[in-house]
């Protein structure tokens, strides 16, 4: 048990880091300084999050952004607050658009939001946008909030940690659900950890809001509810109130369905195509994103997190789980959501590295955790030796530059040009069209969309000719290919004809142009190995690198048409 059951009321609440925390030297740290940091922390993570948020615009470079934008303004053109679409579901996403839609069109132009839609696309993105970004500085808040459950210093660290962690930076900047999902997970933590302080039920209330939301925005988000049942078996359990499983667990369940049917009714009403998303959506067959199996899956998150956080952020992670353990301190137990949801998400046939993003919350909360408590016992076993405060500084100084290195790097990508806004300008002024080219996705004329083209071309006797075209059709002059889809058939042995496709096209169709990206850093653990590349990519950036994948143009030869 993390805490022995006693009889007085002391005993009985959970322990936090408050009790090793006071310990720290009053003369050392300046209270007013961790404000100051906390503000600046803000302030930095919200700049990493909002710049960018305008790119490959008027292009839809993102594969997934369109569910959000057009449910939200499906709604506008039914003049309904209830979403049409139920694919993730997206549903808190898409009211929240439409609210800001019908705002910015009426008060700045006129018009209804699907009117203004049709001359100007680009905007609603960027307001969708803007919205998860706003998603993702509330994570800085929440994040301090949470940490200063344990104390001012585990508050400060547990912001900057989640302020700088790169995946949460470089997902802030799209229309998709996964940040919004990963805030409204901390919102159950933490009104998890205040329920495990109070046993009330405004606590517990608020962390069956974090559920509610989450399940509104990502049906995998209903996982979180899993901790709450913990919290409320386990303070039942140290209570010796048995009668509190019933009527809190019940009460919690009433609460979290309340809340869903406030939010979105259409999630009840129209069960049947809820139902529908959810069995079609854990299924096999996606380009790149299956075959590991369960214990595949979890190995793969791991491995992403550890790539982008850091070898020494995962060591103070570990620590702080240790030290928890030992402290027997009960109020950390809700930060286990992220692994919950490791567990729980890892079972999916699918695994896509922006699934993760709710999983490393419970790495990246128990690291400041493992950090400060680290330092105290330190010091009070070396009270005089100076290689502490010397190896703390080193540790903790190289952590935080690698995030927020890898951080800046990331936002850096988004405000450089992408290969495919650059190809277009070329495509238009030779004047290349989707009736006149053949098109892979990810490329000029197909941004943002998953295309395949293998089917255009035929292939006999090592030679590959474009596929004839019905009668009246234009013949294709140029082929389009991305890195962006050749890549996940490359990566796979079975692919073998698609393989060969790609081979061909090299080999035999002459390049008209071709555009090269700058190669993103290499993911390593290293944290200084890390800096290194990240600050080379930056300086890449400076000069003028393009981002995005590698197109090719070939030229049709007159032969195989």
């Amino acid at each position: 048990m993390l805490t022995p059951i006693a009889e007085s009321p002391e005993e009985t609440r959970p322990r936090t880091a408050r009790s090793w925390s006071s310990r720290l030297d009053p003369r050392r740290v300046r209270w007013d300084l961790v404000t100051w940091l906390l503000v600046a922390t803000t302030a930095v993570g919200s700049i990493l999050r909002l710049a960018g948020l305008s790119w490959g615009l008027p292009l839809t470079l993102h594969a997934d952004e369109w569910v959000v934008v057009d449910g939200a303004i499906d709604m506008a053109s039914r003049n309904s607050f209830e979403p049409g679409y139920f694919f993730r579901p997206d549903h808190l996403e898409m009211q929240l658009s439409y609210i800001a839609y019908q705002a910015y069109s009426h008060l700045l132009h006129g018009v209804s939001p699907e009117v203004q839609f049709a001359q100007d696309e680009a905007t609603f993105y960027l307001i969708s946008r803007s919205i998860t970004a706003l998603f993702g500085i509330g994570m800085i808040v929440v994040a301090a909030l949470i940490g200063r459950r344990f104390s001012r210093v585990v508050g400060l660290l547990s912001a900057m940690a989640v302020a700088f962690f790169p995946p949460f930076v470089e997902n802030s900047h799209f229309a998709t659900p996964d940040v919004p999902l990963t805030f409204a997970c901390m919102v159950v933590i933490l009104g998890c950890i205040r329920y495990l302080e109070s046993r009330g039920w405004p606590d517990l209330l608020l962390a069956c809001l974090g559920v509610a939301l989450a399940f509104t925005i990502k049906y995998p988000g209903a996982a979180s509810a899993l901790m709450i049942a913990l919290v409320v078996v386990v303070t039942a359990v140290i209570d010796r109130r048995w009668s509190r499983v019933i009527t809190h667990g019940a009460g919690a369940i009433a609460a979290v369905v309340l809340m869903i049917f406030l939010v979105s009714p259409v999630l009840f009403t129209n069960i049947d195509a809820v139902l529908e998303q959810v069995r079609g959506q854990n299924s096999t067959g996606h380009l790149g994103a299956d075959g590991l199996g369960w214990s595949g899956n979890l190995v793969f998150y791991a491995q992403d997190f550890a790539s982008e956080a850091g070898l020494l952020v995962v060591v103070l992670a570990a620590a702080g789980a240790a030290w928890a353990v030992r402290d027997r301190m009960l109020a950390a137990l809700p930060l286990m959501t992220g692994a919950i949801l490791w567990v729980v998400l890892s079972s999916l046939e699918l695994h896509w590295d922006r699934w993760g993003l709710p999983m490393y919350l419970t790495p990246l909360l128990l690291a400041p955790i493992g950090l400060t408590r680290s330092w105290v016992a330190l010091r009070e076993r070396f009270p005089t030796a100076r290689l502490v405060p010397v190896g703390a500084a080193v540790v903790s100084g190289l952590a935080l530059l690698n995030l927020v290195v890898a951080s800046t790097a990331t936002t850096a990508r988004f405000l450089a040009t992408d290969t495919r806004t650059e190809s277009l300008d070329f495509s238009t002024d030779n004047g290349f069209s989707i009736d006149n080219s053949i098109v892979e996705g990810y490329t000029p004329l197909s941004p943002g969309v998953p295309r395949l083209f293998f089917d255009k071309f035929s292939v006999a006797d090592g030679e590959i000719r474009v596929a004839e075209t019905g009668d009246g059709a234009t013949a294709p002059t140029v082929v389009m290919s991305s890195s962006g889809m050749s890549a996940r058939f490359q990566a796979e042995a079975k692919y073998v004809d698609q393989q060969t496709v790609y081979r061909l096209l090299d080999e035999q169709f002459p390049v008209l142009q071709r555009w090269t990206s700058t190669p993103e850093p290499e993911a390593t653990a290293l944290e200084p190995l890390s800096i290194v590349r990240h600050v080379d990519y930056l300086g890449s950036m400076l000069r003028g690198g393009l981002v995005g994948p590698d197109i090719t143009i070939y030229s049709v030869p007159d032969d195989r048409r």
